[in-house]
């Protein structure tokens, strides 16, 4: 199940971007600097995406690991 947080931050829902978590890479639309954690994530390039298109082009965020 995905959870995204857009409605229960405003600041968050004014920019119109969404951070949203769920099981494996994404492949939703979303707007253009919305982030998505995955929860399955197992290294430091699999763990966090930002669209980077306002579609279906998510890139992996380096994280610490």
């Amino acid at each position: 199940m995905s959870l995204d947080l857009k409605n229960y931050i405003p600041a968050v829902a004014s920019l119109g971007i969404s951070i949203m978590a769920d099981a494996g890479v994404p492949s939703m639309t979303a707007s253009k600097g919305s982030l998505y954690i995955n929860t399955t994530g197992s290294s430091s390039s699999t763990r966090m995406y930002v669209n980077t298109d306002g579609a279906t082009t998510w890139t992996a965020v380096t994280t610490a690991a």
